[in-house]
């Protein structure tokens, strides 16, 4: 009976200890000089009362940034947050609307922008979370992720890609700092950042790629990954930065490949790349693997693997005025090829825009041929 009280007062004083660090956490709400979580009448900030106030937010701007507080009355670090973003919403109207969601009232729009922690900032474009902060960052941080987020879907295109491809990659060299970067690349292609070494440690954050790597003071930082879609996606700070935490390194934006000049690069479905084939007999190009080659490819198609592309132009140079079917599994590898085929230039490319995948999937044929049958050069 002894050992049972023990227990229980052992379990108490586990659960009061629990409670007082929680409220120590949260102290905000009855620290000296801390202010309301609720916005002014006359505030740049709207509370937002319902899910279908909600709605109809999203739905009358889509095209103009917004920025959304989810906030709890008791969370001393949402009280922190709440003038600083009062007063980053009076300087920046013209970029952003500013919104504040109580997560306790409206625990459904809480969900729905995945919120684990709170203050938790999100903003979002054309009814897309584009990034978010969890905690308080400094004013310069959110004021950052407002200037390069406030124009995302509003960029000007580049006349060409940045960097140089190598091996069918496209790597691009720039610096780590405070000033944002735009880096421009082209649908489908494998890309590779190289941050050059600085004096100071620095990391990155791509969520859209869901990347995350840090660099040590005086070591370079690469990361590796593929662009399938037409956008923008930004790369953060994720902590270490001179910029401070969260701040932005800058964007990728990516563009659909477009030939200068003579040349011509066209984009055809599966049905109108074998209308093509049928009509005018061109040079049928499979940049993939050999493995993939093996398993199934278009008739008559020659391999040359995009790795293998530069290196084995002479193969085809008799093509460079006539046409060229190219495909890969899914129309992104052939974008690049064709990239490389018009800047050696060839003049007439055809990329099938789904890849054999869509061919495939259109019921058309296809062949197959044993690995030891295929000499690869």
């Amino acid at each position: 009976m002894k050992k049972s009280w023990v227990l229980i007062l052992i379990t108490v004083f586990v659960l009061y200890s629990f409670f007082c660090i929680t409220f120590t956490a949260c102290a905000g709400s009855e620290n000296k000089g801390a202010r309301s979580t609720s916005a002014a009448k006359d505030s740049p900030v709207k509370i937002i009362q319902s899910e279908e106030e909600f709605k109809k937010i999203i739905e009358s701007s889509p095209n103009k940034l917004m920025v959304f507080d989810l906030y709890a009355d008791w969370c001393g670090p949402c009280r922190i947050l709440s003038p600083m973003l009062e007063e980053i919403a009076k300087e920046n109207k013209d970029k952003a609307d500013f919104y504040k969601i109580d997560v306790d009232r409206l625990p459904r729009l809480a969900g729905a922008f995945k919120v684990r922690g709170i203050p938790h900032v999100a903003f979002l474009k054309n009814k897309t979370i584009l990034h978010a902060f969890v905690g308080v960052q400094t004013k310069s941080a959110y004021v950052r992720a407002i200037n390069i987020l406030s124009e995302q879907g509003d960029e000007k295109q580049a006349s060409r890609a940045d960097g140089e491809i190598v091996n069918g990659i496209r790597v691009i060299h720039f610096k780590a700092g405070i000033n944002p970067h735009s880096i421009y690349v082209y649908r489908g292609e494998t890309v590779k950042l190289v941050m050059e070494k600085q004096d100071f440690p620095f990391s990155v954050h791509l969520p859209d790629f869901n990347i995350s790597k840090k660099s040590e003071k005086n070591e370079p930082l690469e990361i590796t990954f593929k662009v399938k879609k037409i956008g923008v996606y930004p790369i953060f700070c994720n902590g270490n930065c001179p910029a401070g935490d969260g701040a932005l390194h800058g964007k990728v934006i990516v563009m659909q490949y477009k030939a200068e000049g003579e040349a011509r690069f066209t984009e055809l479905t599966a049905a109108e790349a074998k209308a093509l084939i049928e009509k005018k007999d061109p040079l049928i190009l499979d940049v993939r693997t050999p493995q993939e080659f093996y398993s199934d490819h278009l008739h008559g198609a020659k391999l040359i693997p995009l790795q293998q592309l530069m290196e084995r132009l002479s193969e085809i140079e008799d093509y460079k005025d006539k046409d060229i079917v190219v495909y890969c599994r899914s129309g992104n590898r052939s974008t690049v090829a064709g990239e490389i085929l018009i800047q050696k230039g060839f003049k007439k490319i055809y990329n099938i825009r789904s890849g054999i995948r869509g061919w495939m999937k259109d019921g058309f044929p296809v062949e197959k041929i044993k690995a030891e049958a295929v000499k690869v050069i």
